[in-house]
């Protein structure tokens, strides 16, 4: 096992382990959009069962938005030829977010309406778990957009229970950060498919991505510093909140965190 494989395949452990994340004898469906991130999961998934003591099974599903080229296509290939189990939903909930009367915010309608059709899917199948791809970047990117446009300290979390338990959100790459992503898709020669949206690409979280990477570039140690500061906070050196007028701008952000797929 080359050694990008051993160091991704110990932080998967380690996220699945230290958050409980997966149970012998669970049903997992996969979210695979066709992105680096969530095709590396499916495979890292399936390819753990070789290693540990407990079985599960894994059902990879894709939602495909309705966009050209059309994503569902070379992700059927992909899923056929290595044998998983899978589902592809067809909609058109990017071409619908994207419409005339829903210019302001197409991400938020896209992202709500793929996640309820992923919920009902795993349903369907009879998963009591979903899996998203989140990577460690993309934990601290929503913590600081958050802060920089939500007005709030808050971020995503490994582990999300939904409907009083019935369906748990679970995400194994949560301790992987997106460079080592790549290179393991480099290495095992997963298949990538572009993102077609329009949206993709112009959105506040990549001017925060160019910002930490900055930062990166010049203390490798400031990623792993900054995602353990998430689940370190000293409130005796925060101010107490401060009263808001109601309907001030930024308490509908407030009130909802904004997720990685908010945009």
């Amino acid at each position: 096992m080359a050694y990008i494989d051993r160091e991704v395949h110990k932080l998967v452990g380690k996220a699945i382990h230290h958050y409980g994340l997966i149970e012998g004898g669970d049903r997992i469906a996969v979210a695979v959009s066709g992105g680096k991130d969530s095709v590396l999961l499916l495979w890292l998934l399936r390819e753990r069962l070789r290693h540990v003591p407990i079985r599960y099974d894994v059902v990879a599903v894709h939602v495909d938005l309705g966009f050209e080229p059309n994503t569902a296509a070379p992700l059927e290939d992909f899923f056929r030829k290595e044998g998983f189990d899978y589902r592809i939903l067809r909609t058109d909930y990017g071409l619908k977010a994207h419409g005339p009367e829903n210019r302001e915010n197409p991400c938020f309608l896209c992202a709500r309406r793929r996640r309820a059709a992923l919920f009902r899917e795993a349903r369907a199948v009879g998963c009591s778990k979903v899996a998203f791809a989140h990577n460690q970047d993309d934990f601290i990117e929503t913590f600081f957009i958050n802060i920089l446009y939500g007005a709030q300290t808050a971020a995503m979390v490994p582990r999300q229970v939904f409907f009083g338990g019935s369906l748990v959100v679970i995400r194994p790459l949560a301790l992987v950060d997106s460079h080592k992503v790549d290179r393991m898709v480099r290495r095992l020669g997963l298949p990538v498919v572009v993102n077609p949206c329009p949206s993709a690409g112009r959105n506040a979280r990549t001017d925060i991505r160019d910002f930490l990477f900055g930062l990166y570039r010049k203390n490798p140690k400031i990623r792993g510093n900054i995602f353990h500061a998430m689940s370190h906070v000293n409130l005796e050196y925060l101010p107490p909140p401060l009263k808001r007028p109601t309907g001030a701008p930024g308490d509908a952000l407030r009130m909802r965190p904004l997720s990685q797929n908010d945009g």
